[in-house]
């Protein structure tokens, strides 16, 4: 079968519409990234500021996160909070453990 071609653009030209760039491209990217380092940084270092900014940084990124970005499982925000939530306590152990 030969292929059909076209003497020009098979659009309509009415009905075209021109892309544009969203204008909200802000997304919570970077505060997962901040977690997620700032949680290996407590678990290696046992630094208990850190293990704050992981824990804030964590809910920052859940709280920001677009739901289209994510899908329709939210496992990867649960186990940030979850990492986050447990560098803590790693940082906090010595002292959980005196009581």
């Amino acid at each position: 079968m030969a292929r059909k071609e076209f003497p020009g653009d098979p659009r309509r030209s009415d009905a075209v519409v021109a892309y544009t760039t969203p204008e909200n491209n802000s997304d919570g990217g970077i505060y997962y990234l901040v977690a997620f380092a700032s949680s290996m940084g407590t678990l290696f270092l046992k630094s208990k500021p850190m293990g704050w900014l992981a824990l804030i940084s964590s809910l920052l990124s859940t709280f920001t996160d677009r739901q289209s970005a994510s899908g329709a499982s939210g496992s990867s925000r649960v186990s940030t909070i979850t990492l986050a939530f447990t560098a803590l306590m790693m940082a906090y152990m010595s002292e959980l453990l005196v009581l």
